[in-house]
């Protein structure tokens, strides 16, 4: 029994071993025998006791199995399904035919072609005597001589050394280098005239370099592949020159002109690149032409234009080298702040150049120069001049490029906003928003030159941000959040959206869609508006994201499907109140796009629920309103943000508006927001009347759609207690409460709210009459509200209205709560038009109320002198007599629609706070409801067409030319298209009454004409009205 060998034994005591096996003749634990071979048959089998040093193959024999395997039962052969498909000739290759079908990386890597190197000089290597090539030590790296003021690795820095001493010893002597310069004048000058012309010294011009060299500069030859390359190099060079010769100055410098206007630009770059590559090889030849000076003396030269034009030409080149050498001073060990030692290990041998990081940083000094510089901007967003000297601690300077100047420049904020580090990703994006919310509000107008905006978007700022919202850290979606509300939202257009939502038809829907899409907009005209917008919805779906965001981001933005990620953000991630708020902002944005962006946010899996749920919730903690506490979250906390969300959803259309009502269960949240008293709900003061607020004009746009009418009934107690403390307003402004402002749009949203029921009910009757009529079951059903059930608060609205027209020779006051009358004139308006229609209503009454109304109120109002002092501030505040008040924003761009409201409106503006429009709109309307309805008070109007101040306006406003269509201009002059078309509606019955009419007829047709052709979309019932009965009424015409 032999032990097996053990840890520790060395090869003797192995082979020892071995020798006692082997003399022990035992039998081996394992029998090494010959396989079968199958292909021979049964005759290889028995040869099984073969010596192992004559067996061609080792297997290894184990108990139990057999030697051979076991026969098995063939298979049936399988049937090619393609081959009897595939056509064969007889005489095609299968190995070619595979070869032409195979895609693996081996078949590109088996057909490599070689250069062609018959051209190209083989160099032998140099023979030494040593066995070896000699090491290199890093010891002599200061005997070599460096080359270049560039960084270079020691590698670099001896392999240069070694070819400036190859060079220096196969330099031309000095008899040579005269020969040499004598051939190339004699090539230039072959008439002889060497004594007219001297050549200038080599030494300062460029140009005698080029014109005498041997070899050309950029041609090298080595493409033609044959063995006289050099040759026709060399010729190709020496036609050149002659060319240059035969050209005076100004050709050469219009032939210059006309090359660089066709070359591509990346050319013209390569080739000055080579130019400034061979600067080394210049500056050899400059040392051998300065130190044999006597032997070039002076030479005949060609023309000096050419080279008065390379000189020109090279003179950019010359400063950045120059600058280049200015940077790449010299160190020294005073630059450093801490001082080398030798006994420092591998200090021995200093490389400055790998310190150069540890000098003190230069001093900033301003550059005087034409051109632009860099912008770098803090940490906030603020842009820093180019000459401040700012301290190193407030870590602005953590930047490569101008490391001396504080700040970061746009490039080095991307880069930083891809990094791995979280903080570094959070801190790029959270100044990216700081920048872009400061651009857009014009701050950088008069520092900077061109769009930021604009500049932002084209190096993708979109997607970048859509990509940091996929983030897994919550610090990095909230910075990307603010971002994209900074980029898309302005919350100074959602002010005055809200403040002109009280106005004649200011509640209608505006959708922020940019009005110059893309060039394919111009389709044929054949197709209709709905195959338009099917086939416009089928190019966009197949469009990629950045084509479609291209022309609008808003679109693009949807095509990425950020409504879902922000849906998972509110439902899952559930960020701080300030990021909730932002997403809000950004929703209510895209639902201000168009109808089809509201479809596909309501379509959003539990979008609106989840909005609904948490923002919007019936009940919540009561501690949420104490003063001072800080609120760290805002879900299950009621907001009015989310309800004006809603608000604008429900703008989207009547299906949207049903919808929310009845699916998402917003009609309970109506009755919950609106029966409790603002100061009754557990919130803070300011939010609880904005969230009160809201909820009344959710209700006005569901009422204008004929639905949530059945609510009226409900809170009528609540509406009467609301009209009747609409006086004590009066007493409020005068005490200039902060919430006096708050408090007259809530008032002017439930006036709003009135005037949308006003106008349902007075169709109810007649629906009731169809429906009763027709046995159509298709007929629209009534709304459930009546007239006499709305009739009963037009009292209190009058006295109020009454009460506030006394309030306009007091200017700060008036200007308080002009919302709120402009408001209480609409709403008469609407009900004394809706009133004469209703069968249950007798006419002589509704006649003598309006000839009431005229002679009690209207009247002495129309003779106030600070009313007639409101039409001389129509032309001031007009857009169309002042173009510039309604241009776009100066960092607007076209694939964002924005009303350019940052910063705020001027006073003297239309939807300024001083502008007469809104008061003036409604009082017109006013005004033909009532001469519509009593033609025989027109008389008594006409005065309002003899005010100066609006024949002055209309005068001014058909002569000039309408400002550009943008979403600003359109939004602001479809209020001024309103007032022009009742001016011109009570004209148009103020002509057929009145025999002094004439004057005026004139001007009229003038303004109706222009009114026609100024018309935007969204405006064709106007347009209707014009064609109707003004612009071709004869009465017009002069």
């Amino acid at each position: 029994m032999f032990s097996r060998p053990k840890p520790g034994e060395s090869e003797a005591d192995l082979l020892h071993f071995q020798n006692q096996f082997l003399a022990a003749r035992a039998s081996p634990a394992v029998k090494i025998v010959k396989k079968a071979d199958k292909r021979k048959g049964e005759e290889g089998s028995t040869d099984a006791e073969t010596p192992p040093l004559q067996d061609s193959k080792d297997v290894v024999m184990l108990d139990d199995f057999p030697d051979v395997l076991p026969a098995l039962t063939p298979a049936p052969p399988k049937k090619s399904k393609v081959k009897s498909a595939c056509v064969h000739f007889e005489d095609d290759d299968p190995e070619e035919r595979l070869e032409s079908h195979d895609r693996h990386i081996t078949a590109v890597f088996s057909k490599i072609i070689e250069r062609d190197t018959s051209g190209v000089a083989v160099a032998m290597p140099v023979p030494t005597g040593d066995p070896f090539p000699r090491t290199f030590h890093r010891s002599e790296i200061q005997s070599e001589v460096k080359v270049g003021s560039e960084r270079k690795s020691i590698f670099a820095q001896k392999m240069a050394a070694r070819r400036a001493s190859e060079k220096a010893a196969a330099a031309p002597s000095a008899a040579e280098c005269l020969e040499i310069r004598s051939a190339a004048s004699d090539a230039l000058d072959p008439e002889g005239s060497a004594g007219k012309t001297q050549l200038p010294s080599v030494r300062g011009d460029k140009a005698g370099d080029f014109l005498t060299s041997r070899q050309p500069c950029l041609i090298t030859g080595e493409g033609l592949g044959n063995q006289n390359s050099e040759q026709e190099a060399q010729a190709i060079h020496k036609e050149n020159l002659e060319k240059l010769r035969s050209m005076s100055e100004e050709e050469i410098l219009q032939e210059r002109e006309r090359l660089l206007s066709q070359l591509d630009s990346s050319l013209v770059a390569f080739l000055k690149s080579r130019h400034g590559g061979n600067k080394g090889q210049s500056k050899e030849l400059k040392m051998e032409q300065t130190r044999p000076e006597k032997c070039l003396g002076s030479h005949p030269v060609a023309q000096p234009g050419v080279g008065s034009y390379l000189s020109m030409q090279e003179s950019s080149l010359g400063e950045s080298v120059m600058k280049e050498e200015n940077k790449n001073v010299k160190m020294t060990d005073d630059d450093l702040p801490v001082k080398p030692r030798k006994e420092w290990i591998h200090m021995d041998n200093v490389e400055f150049e790998k310190l150069e990081w540890m000098k003190d940083l230069p001093s900033s000094q301003q550059k005087k120069t034409k051109k632009g510089m860099q912008a770098r901007f803090s940490l906030k967003g603020e842009l820093i001049p180019a000459d401040a000297d700012l301290p190193t601690h407030l870590g602005l300077h953590h930047h490569g490029e101008e490391a001396e100047r504080a700040g970061y420049s746009l490039q080095e904020l991307f880069h930083l906003s891809r990094s791995q580090v979280i903080q570094q990703r959070t801190l790029a994006l959270q100044v990216l928003g700081h920048i872009v919310q400061k651009a857009r509000a014009g701050e950088f107008v008069s520092s900077l030159k061109g769009s930021i905006l604009r500049l932002l978007l084209d190096a993708g700022f979109l997607f970048l941000l859509r990509f940091s919202l996929d983030d897994s850290v919550e610090n990095v979606m909230a910075a990307s959040v603010g971002a994209l509300r900074a980029l898309l939202v302005s919350l100074d257009d959602e002010k005055y959206l809200d403040w002109t939502f009280s106005w004649y038809q200011g509640m209608a829907a505006f959708p922020f869609v940019p009005n110059n899409e893309e060039e394919e907009e111009e389709e044929e005209e054949e197709l209709n508006g709905i195959q338009k917008s099917q086939d416009k919805k089928i190019k966009d779906e197949n469009k990629p994201d950045p084509d479609v965001a291209r022309y609008d981001v808003v679109k693009g933005l949807l095509k990425t499907r950020i409504q879902h990620r922000l849906r998972y953000i509110l439902e899952v991630v559930r960020p701080v109140p300030s990021v909730v708020l932002d997403i809000l902002h950004i929703l209510t944005h895209i639902a201000r796009h168009s109808t089809e962006a509201c479809s596909q946010l309501l379509d959003c899996p539990r979008l609106i629920e989840t909005i609904v749920r948490e923002f919007l919730p019936t009940q919540w903690d009561p501690q949420v309103a104490e003063p001072g506490r800080l609120l760290t979250s805002l879900h299950g906390v009621a907001c009015a943000t989310a309800m004006k969300f809603v608000r604008v959803l429900a703008s989207g259309g009547r299906n949207a508006t049903a919808r929310l009502l009845n699916q998402f269960e917003m009609k309970s949240r109506l009755s919950r927001f609106i029966a409790e008293d603002p100061l009754d709900l557990p919130l803070p003061r300011e939010e609880a009347i904005k969230l009160n607020t809201e909820a009344f004009r959710l209700w006005a746009v569901a009422a204008g759609y004929g639905q949530a009418c059945d609510l009226y009934r409900d809170l009528y107690p609540v509406l009467v207690r609301i009209l009747q403390s609409l006086p004590k307003l009066l007493s409020s402004c005068c005490e200039k409460s902060p919430m006096i402002e708050l408090s007259v749009q809530r008032a002017a949203a439930v006036v709003t709210l009135l005037i949308q029921v006003i106008q349902t009910a007075g169709y109810t009757a007649e629906l009731q009459a169809k429906l009763s009529s027709s046995e159509d079951s298709e007929q629209i059903p009534p709304p459930p509200v009546e007239w006499n059930q709305v009739s009963g608060l037009r009292p209190f609205l009058e006295t109020s209205l009454k009460k506030f027209l006394q309030e306009i020779p007091q200017t700060e006051t008036w200007h308080t709560l002009q919302p709120l009358t402009t408001a209480y004139v609409i709403y008469l308006g609407v009900y004394y038009r809706a009133c004469s229609q209703q069968p249950s209503v007798n006419p002589i009454d509704c006649l003598e109320e309006l000839e009431r109304l005229t002679s009690e109120m209207l009247q002495p109002l129309l003779s106030q002198p600070d009313v007639q002092s409101m039409w001389d501030l129509l032309r001031p505040c007009s857009a169309l007599c002042n173009p510039l008040s309604c241009s776009p924003a100066p960092e607007s761009v076209s694939s964002i629609a924005s009303l350019s409201c940052a910063g705020g409106k001027p006073p003297l503006s239309l939807v300024g706070s001083k502008s007469p429009f809104p008061f003036l709109t409604a009082l017109l309307f006013l005004i033909n409801s009532i001469t519509h309805i009593h033609k025989g008070l027109t008389s008594k109007y006409s005065a309002v067409l003899g005010f100066q101040g609006l024949k002055d306006y209309l005068h001014q406003s058909w002569q000039a030319g309408p400002p550009s269509v943008t979403p600003s201009s359109a939004w602001i002059l479809r209020h001024e298209y309103h007032l022009q078309y009742f001016v011109l509606a009570l004209a148009q019955r103020t002509a057929s009454t009145c025999p002094d009419y004439t004057q005026h007829a004139s001007l009229h047709h003038c303004v109706a004409m222009a009114l026609l052709s100024r018309l935007l979309p969204g405006s064709e019932y106007l347009a209707y009205e014009v064609l109707l009965d003004l612009a071709f009424n004869p009465e017009f015409l002069p």
